[in-house]
Formats: structure tokens, C-alpha cells, sequence
């Protein structure tokens, strides 16, 4: 019988916070400051790179496996802890309600569609039944999509209950909310499996916060953050004193 709610140890929950935190601030920081990056094209992709690696690091332990997946160039992880017979992955709340939105739009499901179908079918929602529900074109491969999404973990693969789905924000080099969720097959959360972490995000500062500043807006940033050199700083200051002389001369003239 599947259960429909989330019972993580607080141990647990805080190394996951921790995990997720770290990758989104300092990890990403300390990289962007080791390697003097100029540009920050990469650092929403390599934000995962850290996570992942962090991940690993911390719970591959005893109580959990790990799946490494290859998405087409993408490669993520699926957590296997075996006190709760959860397996969870990581998303933003902005993909997941990307997601969400077009299910009904996408021909192939998407690997949460997978996870949420093979395990989370008979979690109670607090949604209406839709009447049309929405048929993906790779629904009768739903087996093979688990298998390969949960290759890894061998014969533990029968140990599974229940799929859930770790959700965060962040707002510059911080993560500010983070909650556990349980999603059915039609993407809605499951009646009573809704679990707010955001109280274990720690308080302290950042140990490379004068390192890294966030970029500013370029309404901002008059000089764009380029450095001027001194024949340039002094026209700047005398423009002022120009446009006062000029005011001065008309209201002669």
C-alpha cells in the first residue's frame, strides 16, 4: 500500500538542504572566483554539476543509492533512501511548473511523468478528475523508461514506494525556499505529501561573499562595469561643470 506522505529524518533533510544550498552559493561562488570567470554563461547548468557532486559526496551511504541518468546530454541523479523506500530528484520550482503547464501539450513523457505514473498512481489528490486525462505516445514503454531510469539500482528497484520530487528557489547566490513534494500522474500535488524544508536553510554568511558580487542591472551600472581610463574620468568630472557654464551663457544671452 502506497503511502501518501513524506516522513524524511531530520538528519536527512537537513544534508539535503545543505547539499542544494551549497551548490546554489558558496560552490558556485568559489568557482566563479578560483577560475577569474569573466562571463557567467554556465553557472545555471553548472549549478548542477555541484549539486550532483554534493549529493554524491553526502548520501552515498548505507540508507541511500544513487542512480546516475543520462537524459539526451543531460545527466542527473535519482536517490534511493531505503528507510523510506523514496526515491527522489531535484528541480527548480520554475521547471516544474514549466512542466506542469505543457503536459498536456508534450507527445513524450518527461522523466517525472515516469517516476509519478510507476509509483505515485495511487496517491489521493486534492484536484478535481480530469475527464480528458492526457495519453503520451511512449506510455506502453513505461517499464522500459523506469528500468533505465532506475538501472543502478539493481534488484532494489523492487523497493520502491513512492517518488518524490524536491522543489527549490533561489534568489542571487542564496537559496531562499525549499520543499519536498509528492506529484501524482497528472502533475498536482498529492493530498497531505507537501513538506516545507525552507527552516533548515542556514543563516550564516557566505565565507566568500566578498569575492563574488552578483552582477547588477545595467540601470545601474552607468559605466556598464567597464573601467575608464584617466583621460576619460576627467571629461566625465569637467561635464557638469560644461553644462553649468552652458546654462549660464544662455540665460545672458
Amino acid at each position: 500500500m502506497h503511502v501518501s506522505h513524506i516522513s524524511f529524518s531530520p538528519d536527512l533533510i537537513a544534508k539535503i538542504v545543505r547539499c542544494v544550498e551549497d551548490a546554489v552559493g558558496d560552490d558556485i561562488r568559489e568557482d566563479i572566483y578560483r577560475n577569474n570567470l569573466q562571463t557567467r554563461n554556465s553557472v545555471p547548468s553548472r549549478i548542477w554539476d555541484l549539486l550532483n557532486t554534493n549529493v554524491i559526496r553526502t548520501l552515498d551511504t548505507e540508507e541511500c543509492l544513487i542512480s546516475k541518468v543520462h537524459r539526451g546530454p543531460w545527466e542527473m541523479l535519482i536517490v534511493l533512501e531505503k528507510t523510506t523506500q523514496c526515491v527522489f530528484t531535484f528541480m527548480r520550482e520554475k521547471r516544474f511548473a514549466e512542466i506542469r503547464k505543457s503536459q498536456h501539450r508534450r507527445p513524450h513523457m518527461h522523466y517525472v511523468d515516469i517516476l509519478a505514473r510507476q509509483f505515485n498512481s495511487e496517491l489521493p489528490s486534492d484536484q478535481q478528475m480530469c475527464f480528458l486525462p492526457h495519453t503520451f505516445v511512449d506510455e506502453d514503454r513505461l517499464s522500459e523508461l523506469v528500468q533505465t531510469l532506475l538501472h543502478d539500482f539493481e534488484d532494489d528497484v523492487d523497493l520502491v514506494r513512492n517518488h518524490v520530487l524536491v522543489l527549490f528557489e533561489t534568489s542571487g547566490y542564496h537559496l531562499t525556499h525549499i520543499r519536498a513534494v509528492m506529484v501524482t500522474p497528472s502533475l498536482e500535488i498529492a493530498h497531505g505529501a507537501e513538506q516545507d524544508w525552507s527552516q533548515f536553510i542556514s543563516a550564516n554568511e557566505s565565507v566568500v561573499v566578498d569575492k563574488v558580487t552578483i552582477p547588477s542591472t545595467l540601470e545601474d551600472q552607468p559605466d556598464r562595469g567597464l573601467k575608464l581610463k584617466a583621460k576619460a574620468i576627467a571629461r566625465k568630472k569637467n561635464k557638469p561643470k560644461q553644462k553649468d557654464q552652458l546654462q549660464e551663457e544662455s540665460g545672458q544671452a
